[in-house]
């Protein structure tokens, strides 16, 4: 049997941890199409330590980490879009050596639940399409990709696609 993964709503004392795990998995899923000095300025202009404390604060943002021996290894960032009247699943980053673990199964399932309790029916994510391995991963979810813009990390812009998926009742 494996490790044992405990998922919890984030606090502010997690931020340097979550920021570790963007960083590391960004440089995975997306440097063969995006330039390292490209993902590193915009996770610096973006996700900042403080940037993480105060989206911590922000109710508009619903956030869980994944731990197996006390190391956050994994981040869940949902954001209810009030103006589009959306609810977003906005990230789902695992550490490379935990992705056999289920973890994003976990945290999709949790999305699920907390858009359901918000009474939304459906929910919302934009993939970029060069990250075929979440593209795949999300379609096989039950994600409808609808709609394609683009999305700019530093000085690199690449298609960005928009899907949804009903939530079952």
């Amino acid at each position: 049997m494996g490790p044992t993964v405990k998922i919890r709503k984030w606090n502010e004392s997690d931020a340097e941890a979550v920021r570790n795990v963007l960083q590391i998995s960004w440089q995975e899923a997306y440097s063969p199409f995006i330039p390292k000095t490209d993902l590193d300025s915009y996770l610096d202009k973006t996700y900042t330590v403080e940037l993480l404390k105060e989206a911590c604060k922000n109710n508009n943002f619903i956030c869980y980490v994944a731990e197996i021996d006390n190391t956050i290894c994994g981040w869940l960032k949902l954001h209810v879009n009030k103006e589009e009247n959306r609810f977003y699943l906005s990230s789902i980053y695992v550490l490379p050596e935990y992705q056999k673990l289920k973890i994003g199964l976990q945290f999709f399932n949790l999305a699920c639940e907390e858009a359901a309790k918000l009474n939304f029916t459906e929910i919302y994510i934009g993939v970029m399409i060069q990250n075929e391995r979440a593209l795949n991963w999300y379609r096989k979810l039950g994600f409808d990709f609808f709609e394609e813009q683009p999305f700019t990390m530093g000085k690199t812009s690449v298609s960005h696609l928009i899907g949804k998926k009903i939530l079952d009742k």
